[in-house]
């Protein structure tokens, strides 16, 4: 700052004792150091914040090898600025976790007593949530009241490409705030597939941010196709489940009465983000068609806390970096307190994919106090790496893992075939900086886990089965005509799934919250 001080008096002596027509080349002059000081203090910012998360990672590992209980680990409350670009560092694995609250200029929205053409105050609220990010500066603050927010002129999604920070959960006069009382939704219906079929329910693309998105429930479950078909067979419906099963596209399929709805396979929240600060927490994200969050992330904090994620296809959780792969990792993930259950595979026959949460390149993660489970495959999935893999810390403390099918964490291996590992394996994992407090745990070792989940939809998944039928007749006309110009023969394959990514409702999903006491999403405060 004193150097500063000193280059702006010299720039003033200069301005007087020079002629006026030479005066702009000094104005052009003084914009130009002005912009290079703040640059350079930008850069010493980013380098702080880069070590001070360095010593927070380094704190989670020493901490963890203490062996440190899942119990008594409740999240507590900080409160930020949403103009700072700068990152705090990691809360300890086995500590405290920190849910964040936003601070800057507000701005209003309900849907019920809003409208585009107000300012935006408490008073005078905006009705969409779209408009109300058009006309917000970086730095502010969108409180969202209860209803369904479909974007402008009910597009079906929201964008956000600006430094400012959403929450929900208010009602309509903005005098309370409950996030499950007061629903703040995203949740598009089969209208809106013709003009969203391209889109993450809440679209990001951020640089230089410092946001936080708290309160909102992302729901793609009304928007999806699935099978209405009369065979039992065909439609992969269980006894008590809602719907039939799940219809990729461009099968059409049926909605809640809705007939030829085509699925949109976008994920709920997707998108970038650069030299960004980004807090995830209180939030539900239900019916991801594919993937509940997939980001991309350079030189980026992200911390997922508090959260359910539920009746996922492909992955609950993929934030992957995108720095160059020489370039130091810069980038970190904590994921905590959240509660992922069912994650489905990519097609009904099973073929891949189906976890709960993945460990992509180029990332330091901290994953901890979670519930993961009801996994078509694994729970955990690190099967990607590159060369930084003996710099990168990723530890893995006091989660429950339930119903993982075929494993809790996959590993590759020189053999092709992905190592299949239960918790009671994870401290011979040397990939894992940390792993302490982990269980693998059946239905009847927490039955207040089990009573929380829809009865009728666990039984479909626990049961879950797929089939075949091949059926080849060579006196078929077909055949015997191939015979006879010596082609080959043909047959047809029928498969049916007993179950697969079929509807889960959002009034039977908030009865996760809160199940078990000190992991997974807890209750709201």
């Amino acid at each position: 700052m004193k150097k500063l001080i000193g280059v702006l008096v010299v720039a003033f002596i200069c301005l007087i004792a020079t002629p006026t027509n030479a005066q702009i080349d000094v104005k052009r002059l003084g914009k130009q150091i002005k912009r290079s000081t703040e640059e350079r203090v930008e850069q010493k910012v980013k380098q702080k914040s880069y070590q001070t998360t360095e010593k927070g990672f380094d704190k989670i590992e020493q901490s963890a090898k203490k062996g440190a209980g899942r119990k008594g680990n409740k999240p507590t409350t900080t409160t930020t600025s949403s103009s700072s670009s700068s990152s705090s560092s990691s809360s300890s694995s086995t500590g405290t976790v920190s849910v964040v609250k936003a601070k800057g200029n507000d701005i209003y929205v309900s849907f019920s007593t809003g409208s585009n053409r107000n300012d935006g105050s408490k008073d005078a609220p905006y009705k969409n949530i779209q408009k109300a990010i058009n006309e917000a500066r970086d730095g502010d603050v969108i409180r969202i009241a209860e209803g369904n927010y479909l974007g402008l002129m009910n597009i079906g999604f929201v964008e956000l490409n600006k430094a400012v920070s959403l929450i929900g959960g208010y009602n309509s006069d903005f005098s309370q705030r409950d996030p499950i009382k007061y629903q703040t939704t995203i949740q598009p219906r089969p209208e809106q597939s013709g003009t969203s079929s391209n889109k993450s329910l809440l679209t990001v693309n951020l640089k230089n941010a410092n946001v936080v998105f708290d309160g909102l429930i992302l729901d793609r479950g009304w928007q999806t196709g699935y099978s209405i078909s009369p065979s039992d067979s065909e439609r992969g419906q269980p006894d008590g489940v809602e719907t039939g099963r799940f219809l990729p596209p461009p099968t059409k399929g049926g909605n809640h009465g809705v007939r030829d709805v085509i699925s949109n396979v976008q994920p709920l929240l997707g998108g970038s983000a650069e030299n960004c600060d980004i807090t995830i927490q209180n939030c539900l994200f239900l019916n991801a068609s594919n993937y509940g969050i997939q980001m991309g992330i350079r030189t980026t904090t992200v911390r997922v806390i508090n959260n359910l994620f539920l009746n996922s296809r492909m992955a609950a959780v993929e934030i992957r970096g995108t720095s160059a792969t020489h370039a130091a990792i810069q980038e970190e993930v904590e994921f905590a307190y959240n509660t992922i259950l069912f994650a489905w595979s990519r097609t009904k026959e099973f073929e891949d994919m189906g976890y709960g949460f993945r460990f992509m390149t180029g990332v330091h993660y901290n994953v901890h106090d979670n519930i993961i489970g009801g996994s078509c495959f694994s729970g955990l999935d690190k099967t990607r790496i590159d060369s930084r893999e003996e710099s990168r810390k990723i530890h893995v403390n006091n989660n429950l893992f339930f119903l993982n099918k075929q494993a809790d964490l996959t590993l590759p291996s020189q053999g092709g075939k992905f190592m299949r590992i239960r918790t009671d394996m994870f401290e011979d994992v040397e990939d894992l900086t940390s792993a302490q407090g982990n269980i693998t745990a059946t239905p009847e070792d927490y039955p207040e886990l089990t009573e929380a989940i829809d009865h009728p939809y666990l039984n479909g998944f626990i049961n879950v089965a797929y089939s075949e039928e091949a059926s080849h007749d060579p006196n078929s006309p077909a055949n015997v005509f191939r015979q006879a110009m010596g082609m080959n023969m043909v047959g047809t394959i029928r498969s049916s799934v007993t179950m697969f990514h079929n509807y889960y409702s959002l009034e039977k999903a908030i009865k996760l919250i809160g199940a078990i006491e000190d992991v997974g999403m807890q209750a709201i405060e």
